[in-house]
C-alpha cells in the first residue's frame, strides 16, 4: 500500500470499491478491454526484445524501446487503481511474471546485447552519437515494478528492482570501477531519470546505498550537458531557459520530489515548485497540454507537435506538487488536462491513442504519426501508445484525498465508491456536462472539504434546503455526522481565452472544465476554412445539448460547438480557436 510522507499536505485516498459511471469510467473500461488486456498477444515484441537481445541477427532497435514494458505496466497500474478491474489485475500479474523471466543474471532488464548493457551504445549502431536510453528504460521498469510491489506486496517485484539497482551500483559511481557517471551514456534528460527510482527504493527499503546513488546523480545535474535544474530554478529562471527543457527532464524533477520527502531539504521543494509553476505559466496550451515539439518553449500559443508523453509527465509532476502543497489551483489544471488533453488523446473506443493532439488540425493514431517506432512483433507500440493509459488512470490519484483533518472530494464525475476507511461516496448529476452535482457521503464522521474550482465564480452548496455561498478556488468545509447529502451548484458560465502569437485574433471557449471547438461535421454547411465570426452573446445564451457522452452547443448561425474529447473523432479537421465578435 502506498503511504504518504509526513511532508505531504495531501495524500491519495485509496478506493476499496470503485464505479466511475461517467465518461472517464467508460473510457477506462474501453481502453482496458481494447488495449491493456491482450496487448502482449497482439504485440509480443514488447517482451521478445528482452528474450532475444543476444541472438543474431540483432533486432532492429531504437535507443528507447526498452521503455515500452515499463510504461505499459505503469499505465495499467493507474487504470487499475481507478477501476479495480480484477481481470486487468490478473492479466498484468501474468505479464509481470513473463517480464521478470527476461531478467539477466546480473540484473539487466533491457533489450540490448550483453556487451552493450548500460553502456550507452548498441551493437546495431556502434557509432551512434546519442547512444541508448538504457538507463531510462530501466527507470520505467523499476518505477512500474515498485508501484505493483506496493499494490500487491509481491516480493518478486522488489527483488527484481533490487537486482537492477545492484547492476547500476556496480557500473556507476563505484570507486572500484572508476566512478563512471551516468552522464557517459549521453541523453542526460532521460538517462539521469533513475534518480527517481532510487529515491523511491530508499523510501521503501531504508537501505542507505540507494539514497547515496540518487545523491550522486544529483551532483551530475549541474555538470555540463545536464539540465542544471536546481541552479536554474533557484535563480528563478523559467524552465524553458534551462539547458534541458525537454519533457523527459520532468521524471528527473520527480526524483527531487522524493528526495525532498526523504530529507526535507528546502532547495528540493523550491526547485520542484519553480519548475512546475514556470511551465504552468509559460507552456500550457488551451487544452491543458504541455509541450511544443516535445519541450518547453516559453509560449503556449505556437503551432507544433503536442506529445502525449509530455502531457502525462507534467500531469504526474502536478499530482506530486499538489500532494506537497494542497494548492487547489493545481486541481484546476489537472481537471482541465484530464478532460481535454488526456481524454482527447484517446479514441472513445479505447482502441488507439495519439502521439500529437493538436489545438487545431486532425487527430491521428500514434501508430500513424510515429510509425518509425513500430517494429516487427510490436506494430502498435511506441512511446505514447504505452503511456497514454496513465493519463486517464491518474484521476485515481486526486479524485479523493485526505489532509490531517478532512476528507477532500475533488472530482465530481458520477461515481459510487467506498474508500479504504469504509466511507461511501455517491455522486450524480452528469458532470462535467452539467454543473448541478448531488453528493451523498455515508459511514464517515468528521470534516469534509469540497473543492470549489477557480473557474466557478458563483457556487452554492445546499444542505436541507439552506443555501450557502462558496468561494472560487478554495475548499468549502462541511461537518459530516456520519451521513450527509447536499447539492453543489457550479457556475458553468461561458469563459474565454484570447489567443496570441500564432492564434492572435482568435478565441477559445470553455464551460466548466471543458474546452469547446468545432469540426467539419459540426460546421453547419459553412466552409470550415472560412467560418463566420461567432457572436459572444449568442454563444453565452446557447444551451448545452447532451448526446450520449458528447456535449454540444448549437448556435443560431448553424455552427455547433462540441467538446474537445469528441472533436474530429471521425477523422475530420477541427479547431479550438475561433473568431468571435
Amino acid at each position: 500500500m502506498r503511504k504518504a510522507s509526513e511532508r505531504d499536505l495531501m495524500r491519495t485516498v485509496r478506493l476499496e470499491t470503485s464505479d466511475f459511471q461517467g465518461i472517464t469510467g467508460q473510457l477506462a473500461r474501453n481502453l482496458t478491454r481494447n488495449w491493456l488486456i491482450g496487448l502482449y498477444e497482439s504485440n509480443p515484441g514488447i517482451l521478445a526484445m528482452f528474450r532475444e537481445r543476444d541472438l543474431l541477427p540483432y533486432r532492429l532497435m531504437l535507443g528507447w524501446l526498452g521503455e515500452f514494458a515499463g510504461k505499459y505496466v505503469t499505465g495499467a497500474y493507474y487504470v487499475y487503481r481507478l477501476t479495480l478491474d480484477e481481470e486487468l489485475y490478473a492479466y498484468i500479474r501474468g505479464f509481470l511474471k513473463e517480464l521478470l523471466d527476461c531478467q539477466a543474471e546480473d540484473g539487466y532488464l533491457g533489450p540490448f546485447s550483453r556487451q552493450c548493457r548500460l553502456t550507452g551504445s548498441f551493437s546495431q549502431k556502434p557509432d551512434e552519437v546519442e547512444g541508448t536510453w538504457d538507463a531510462w528504460g530501466h527507470y520505467h521498469i523499476m518505477y512500474g515494478l515498485l508501484l505493483w510491489y506496493e499494490e500487491s506486496g509481491e516480493e518478486a517485484y522488489m527483488q527484481a528492482v533490487k537486482k537492477i539497482a545492484g547492476l547500476f551500483l556496480e557500473k556507476y559511481y563505484n570507486p572500484e570501477t572508476g566512478r563512471k557517471s551516468l552522464l557517459s551514456m549521453k541523453s542526460p534528460e532521460a538517462n539521469l531519470s533513475p534518480i527517481h527510482a532510487f529515491a523511491m527504493l530508499f523510501r521503501l527499503t531504508k537501505e542507505r546505498r540507494y539514497l547515496d546513488f540518487a545523491l550522486e546523480i544529483e551532483k551530475d545535474l549541474s555538470k555540463e550537458g545536464a539540465g542544471d535544474y536546481i541552479g536554474c530554478a533557484l535563480d528563478k529562471l523559467e524552465f524553458y531557459q534551462c539547458p534541458q527543457p525537454r519533457w523527459e527532464s520532468l521524471h528527473v524533477i520527480m526524483g527531487l520530489v522524493e528526495l525532498y520527502r526523504i530529507t526535507g531539504r528546502k532547495y528540493y521543494f523550491q526547485t520542484v515548485e519553480q519548475v512546475f509553476y514556470s511551465i504552468l505559466k509559460t507552456d500550457i496550451h488551451n487544452t491543458g497540454a504541455f509541450s511544443t515539439e516535445e519541450q518547453a518553449v516559453g509560449s503556449p500559443f505556437c503551432e507544433g507537435h503536442i506529445e502525449t508523453c509530455c502531457v502525462i509527465a507534467y500531469d504526474a509532476l502536478a499530482v506530486e506538487v499538489f500532494k506537497l502543497t494542497g494548492n487547489s489551483d493545481i486541481l484546476d489544471f489537472l481537471e482541465l488536462a484530464h478532460y481535454n488533453a488526456c481524454m482527447g488523446a484517446w479514441s472513445p473506443t479505447g482502441r488507439w491513442s495519439t502521439y500529437h493532439t493538436p489545438m487545431a488540425g486532425e487527430r491521428h493514431s500514434s501508430v500513424h504519426d510515429i510509425t518509425f517506432q513500430c517494429r516487427a512483433g510490436s506494430p502498435e507500440l511506441n512511446c505514447c501508445s504505452v503511456n497514454a493509459p496513465r493519463g486517464i488512470g491518474m484521476l485515481s490519484e486526486w479524485a479523493v484525498t485526505q489532509t490531517s483533518s478532512a476528507l477532500c472530494i475533488n472530482a465530481y464525475e458520477d461515481m459510487d465508491v467506498v474508500t479504504e476507511g469504509g466511507s461511501h461516496i455517491w455522486i450524480s448529476g452528469g458532470y462535467p456536462a452539467r454543473g448541478k452535482v448531488q453528493i451523498t457521503v455515508t459511514h464517515y464522521r468528521g470534516k469534509l472539504a469540497l473543492r470549489i474550482p477557480g473557474w466557478s465564480a458563483d457556487t452554492t452548496v445546499t444542505i436541507d434546503g439552506a443555501k450557502k455561498q462558496a468561494s472560487a478556488g478554495s475548499y468549502f468545509p462541511l461537518d459530516c455526522p456520519g451521513e450527509l447529502s447536499f447539492l453543489l451548484e457550479l457556475d458553468f458560465s461561458t469563459r474565454y481565452l484570447e489567443g496570441q502569437e500564432d492564434f492572435r485574433g482568435l478565441t477559445s471557449i470553455y464551460r466548466g472544465p471543458i474546452l469547446f471547438g468545432t469540426d467539419v461535421s459540426l460546421a453547419g454547411g459553412h466552409n470550415f476554412h472560412a467560418l463566420p465570426p461567432l457572436k459572444r452573446g449568442e454563444v453565452e445564451a446557447a444551451l448545452s445539448v447532451f448526446l450520449e457522452s458528447q456535449i454540444r452547443i448549437p448556435l443560431p448561425c448553424g455552427i455547433t460547438l462540441g467538446d474537445f474529447y469528441h472533436l474530429g473523432t471521425t477523422g475530420s479537421q477541427y479547431t479550438t480557436w475561433l473568431k468571435l465578435e
